[in-house]
């Protein structure tokens, strides 16, 4: 039982941050329009002052341990919307620049808990968290008018502690009106350990990061 309490706490622990480094630094392979008015229909196009006005994210996150000669595994899945949404970003020729970036998650999260691949427990537990204001920058390179690559601030993170964000990453981008948005479908596998107990971390995301260009 406290083994099984010890994966829940770091699946919610984890899907958060992956929330935090893989939506609010987005990463994508799924098709984006060319919609919009005037000049911010041209996705080539991408420079210029914005406005952090969101993101909405689905995301999965599954974590298997072997423990006292049982295997445990908690598989968390989310839907979220941001709120409280803060900061500017700029885009340059090669950069992303934020300042002071922030949000807010107050979202539902569905924890399902195998032990040896009988389905141990199903909660829907309320999951809030918030990131703080925030500065930031990340490179990025053009790969086609509508989609671009990008390591670091906008990449995969490596490390559980979001400490060591990495990439690349690729982004789709696409217009709605005057807002840019970046879209997110990408997956990652990792180890993790908490408590001492090694495990495995398959996880994955797909959303929308959402810029209105001043």
């Amino acid at each position: 039982m406290r083994t099984v309490t010890k994966i829940l706490l770091l699946t919610l622990a984890l899907v958060f941050i992956g929330c935090q480094k893989e939506i609010d630094y987005a990463a994508a392979n799924n098709s984006g329009g060319t919609g919009g008015t005037g000049g911010t229909g041209n996705t080539k196009n991408i420079e210029g002052d914005y406005d952090f006005v969101g993101m909405a994210a689905h995301t999965e996150s599954s974590i298997t341990v072997d423990a006292s000669g049982s295997q445990v595994k908690a598989v968390t899945v989310s839907d979220y919307i941001t709120k409280e949404n803060t900061g500017t970003m700029k885009i340059t020729s090669d950069q992303f620049i934020s300042t002071n970036l922030g949000y807010s998650i107050d979202t539902i999260v569905n924890v399902k808990t195998y032990l040896d691949n009988v389905l141990f427990d199903d909660s829907d537990v309320p999951f809030a968290g918030s990131t703080p204001p925030t500065n930031g920058a990340t490179p990025y390179v053009r790969n086609s008018a509508d989609s671009i690559t990008a390591t670091g601030f906008l990449g995969i993170p490596s490390d559980p502690s979001g400490a060591i964000p990495t990439g690349p990453a690729g982004l789709k981008l696409s217009w709605s009106g005057d807002t840019l948005l970046l879209k997110v479908n990408t997956s990652f596998t990792q180890s993790v350990s908490q408590g001492g107990v090694p495990g495995t971390m398959v996880a994955s995301v797909k959303g929308t990061f959402k810029l209105k260009k001043h």
